[in-house]
């Protein structure tokens, strides 16, 4: 009995150890979550900055310069979009923040009407108001947080032309961590999962180009206050699917709302209409053809890393339901035997018929 004393101490002890060893490891990546969720956006930015790379390279061009044409490209773009919204963005939002008080006094009013001077309702109402312009003035005077995201935004950026520059070092080391008999599923899932990543930017830069452009024809013959601006956020809401092009809704209904009752109606019903229209019949396809991946399953990612790491996992949830995806599908799917009776027991199940 006592001489399997130290072995039954040597196991504990190393149990203990693990486990001490996962919670600290657990507690300093909660520590340093906002640093990995920047490395992960890095990497998604970088697959998909390599593809243009790619093109160039196999075309006889040195890498270093397949990279810095294509990085000065993407400036080049950024830039002219730069040069045609931001001027007039930072003319209108100070505009429109000075216009705070006078819009809630307004949109107080047309509650007011709505509601037949119920004294709950219009309670409930204006601080529902007030809480969402409180928001948009409060996110204009966080200055404080500006240098954090600046510096944040620089390592990213320096993040991706590392990892560009270095890519070919990243996938021999990610293949050499692999067993050997994992390497071939583990080369197809990377490579379908960089094909659904350049997809997802695609999809979305041509989708939030047409939200763009109608939300800032329709508000502007409207008379909505501040139609660019909101032209520019349903543009960037275009990135999370489904979700995104709602949650930008809210501000442009409040600030029609603050005009009168009707035109913010038709505020409402255009991007409820649009964002339908656009979900149901040109998204999918779109998303089909460019990602191979279901909508359903984007928008439970979408819901799950925006709840778990707030604005930067709904960014990166898209990419990564594509990831996961293509491991799935070489890790596991592609393992599985072919069901000759699959159609049959989708049927079965359609028509709920149990088999005796």
């Amino acid at each position: 009995m006592a001489k399997h004393e130290p072995s039954l101490y040597k196991t504990l002890a190393r149990i203990v150890f693990l486990t001490a060893g996962v919670v600290v490891l657990l507690w300093f990546m909660r520590q340093i979550e906002t640093v990995l969720l920047a490395s992960v956006l890095s990497l998604i930015l970088a697959v998909a900055l390599s593809a243009p790379v790619g093109w160039l390279e196999a075309r006889g061009m040195a890498r270093g310069v397949a990279i810095a044409i294509s990085a000065l490209a993407v400036l080049a773009i950024a830039g002219v979009a730069g040069w045609l919204v931001v001027p007039r963005l930072a003319a209108e939002i100070p505009t429109m923040i000075e216009q705070v008080p006078e819009l809630v006094n307004n949109l107080s009013q047309q509650i007011a009407a709505v509601t037949g001077n119920n004294p709950e309702i219009q309670r409930q109402l204006s601080r529902i108001v007030d809480w969402s312009f409180g928001i948009v003035e409060g996110l204009w005077r966080y200055t404080d947080r500006v240098f954090a995201l600046l510096l944040l935004g620089i390592f990213t950026i320096a993040l991706v032309l590392y990892m560009v520059t270095n890519m070919r070092t990243m996938l021999r080391w990610y293949i050499r961590s692999m067993p050997e008999h994992l390497r071939e599923p583990a080369t197809r899932a990377f490579a379908r999962g960089s094909q659904t990543v350049i997809g997802w930017i695609i999809a979305s830069v041509f989708l939030g180009g047409i939200k763009a452009v109608a939300a800032f024809i329709f508000l502007m013959l409207m008379g909505v206050p501040g139609a660019i601006v909101w032209a520019a956020i349903a543009f960037l809401g275009a990135f999370v699917p489904r979700v995104g092009f709602y949650i930008m809704t809210i501000p442009p209904v409040l600030v029609a709302l603050s005009v009168d009752a009707l035109t913010a109606l038709w505020t409402l019903l255009f991007y409820t209409a649009f964002a339908e229209f656009l979900g149901n019949f040109v998204a999918p396809r779109i998303f089909s053809q460019t990602m191979h991946i279901n909508a359903v399953f984007i928008l439970f990612m979408t819901l799950a890393m925006g709840y778990a790491f707030g604005v930067i996992g709904v960014l990166i949830a898209t990419p990564i339901a594509g990831f996961v995806k293509t491991y799935y599908d070489e890790f596991y799917l592609a393992r599985q035997p072919d069901d000759p009776d699959l159609n049959r027991r989708v049927e079965a199940m359609m028509q709920r018929h149990v088999a005796e």
